[in-house]
């Protein structure tokens, strides 16, 4: 077997389990084996590998949508390495590429690639903006660029993505946004003004992503140690699905009760506009506010117990 065959075999058995893992409500088509060696070569921090494999890419198989979420990578993993002349480069591709695919309100259900293009692009420029000192004018940008998508019927994944960048970028250290809840599971969820004076744990969560599911254990491990301590819990989510949300209701609340075993202890408000605003779309978002009702961190990612631990023992303090 060809070195080139050995290795995509290998990849090719490897790395379905592993992208799987990342799921999403409104999930792109399964990428190509080209794409999945950009992404292991950007993990392993080497860009000139995965822009080459980029190049072939485009030579055997033109600007098709593995190319356009190549273009997002390779972005995004210039940014990664701080080669911000290379991240520009490839976020004004990748912006290039979405542009000419989204012209229509239907292409923004039709074109997932480009949509997942266009979100890194503004994440890239704003990241760029803000390494170069341009703090105040990344944040500016983000805000330009959130109300853009929203005049656009942008959807709410993309949307999202640019408010998480934003918050990452300016939200720690300042009082934490309100929740309006439009519906809620169990018992209806205190404003976090009724809060105040109490550490407080912001679990943003949904009820099908695999992330999140895996998380439950050692929440509910940091609920039990903490509650009892004074420490408060608040667990937002949202409905992912148009119409009756009976349905869907009813697996929060059975996710909530059998998998968590939170059911009665850790309030559950539903808000679309919470989630949008702290950033959340299927990935588990922690954020903890401390008894002024100010963020002390935000995270958009899993936790283990013993993370989760140190951030509250901070607030603790």
């Amino acid at each position: 077997m060809k070195p080139r065959n050995l290795v995509t075999a290998v990849v090719a058995c490897l790395l379905p389990a592993l992208l799987a893992a990342q799921p999403s409500p409104t999930p792109t088509p399964a990428p190509n084996i080209d794409l999945r060696m950009i992404r292991m070569k950007i993990s392993a921090g080497d860009l000139p590998s995965a822009e080459s494999i980029l190049e072939y890419h485009r030579t055997e198989t033109g600007e098709d949508g593995d190319y356009v979420l190549g273009l997002a990578w390779c972005a995004r993993g210039a940014a990664l390495l701080g080669d911000w002349k290379a991240a520009s480069s490839w976020s004004r591709s990748a912006r290039a590429a979405a542009d000419a695919r989204l012209k229509t309100a239907a292409d923004w259900t039709a074109q997932p690639e480009a949509v997942y293009a266009l979100g890194t692009a503004i994440e890239v420029d704003a990241q760029a903006l803000a390494a170069a000192g341009r703090k105040n004018d990344a944040i500016r940008f983000l805000e330009e660029s959130s109300r853009s998508l929203e005049a656009k019927g942008a959807p709410y994944n993309i949307r999202a993505r640019v408010w998480k960048r934003r918050n990452m970028m300016e939200l720690e250290g300042k009082p934490a946004p309100a929740i309006s809840a439009e519906d809620h599971v169990g018992a209806e969820a205190p404003s976090l003004e009724s809060l105040r004076s109490k550490p407080l744990v912001l679990f943003f969560w949904w009820e099908a992503c695999g992330d999140c599911r895996m998380q439950a254990d050692a929440f509910r491990k940091v609920v039990e140690k903490y509650r009892p301590r004074g420490v408060a819990f608040v667990a937002p989510t949202r409905y992912y699905h148009p119409g009756d949300h009976a349905e869907e209701k009813a697996k929060i609340e059975k996710s909530w009760t059998e998998l968590y075993k939170l059911a009665g202890s850790v309030p559950v408000p539903v808000s679309d506009e919470a989630m949008l605003r702290y950033g959340v779309s299927a990935t588990p978002t922690f954020v903890f506010v401390n008894r002024k009702g100010i963020v002390t961190r935000y995270s958009a990612t899993r936790m283990t117990e013993e993370r989760l631990s140190a951030a509250i023992e901070e607030l603790l303090k």
